[in-house]
């Protein structure tokens, strides 16, 4: 949990002063489940924490049509461009079908070329935050 937390502080939280550690702690804390969403996934290689990504509900609070969000898909740097943010996005989408969920959206606003790559989407490119980005589709039953 403490590793966690500080790769989705550190990336996505820290310029955020009412995102302190502990709140990321506490919102993962709430998706350390096996058999239902929202939940986080892990990767490990010889041993190593490695990777994550989660499945979430509602992620864009401007978007609450869309309800199973792919988020937090983040590999340590040291382990990047080996294939593994592929493997635990295919892993992600495997359990999402496992646990019932038919479609997946994610928002990015750099990465779009590695998730077209894996089947996904685009369906909308929205300013959110005050900054571009592109929300992206995956129909469960598609994909694998």
């Amino acid at each position: 949990m403490p590793v966690l937390a500080s790769w989705f502080y550190e990336e996505w939280g820290r310029g955020d002063p009412a995102n302190a550690i502990e709140r990321v702690e506490q919102r993962l804390r709430g998706r350390m489940k096996r058999d239902s969403v929202p939940i986080t996934l892990v990767g490990f290689m010889a041993g190593q924490l490695v990777a994550s990504a989660s499945i979430k509900i509602r992620e864009m609070e401007t978007h609450p049509q869309y309800e199973h969000w792919l988020g937090a898909v983040f590999v340590e740097p040291p382990y990047r461009g080996q294939g593994i943010g592929s493997q635990i996005v295919q892993y992600t989408v495997s359990e999402a079908r496992r646990l019932g969920v038919g479609q997946l959206y994610l928002y990015t606003r750099s990465h779009e070329a590695f998730y077209t790559h894996l089947g996904w989407k685009p369906i909308e490119r929205p300013r959110y935050q005050g900054r571009p980005a592109v929300i992206m589709k995956l129909d469960i039953i598609d994909a694998l």
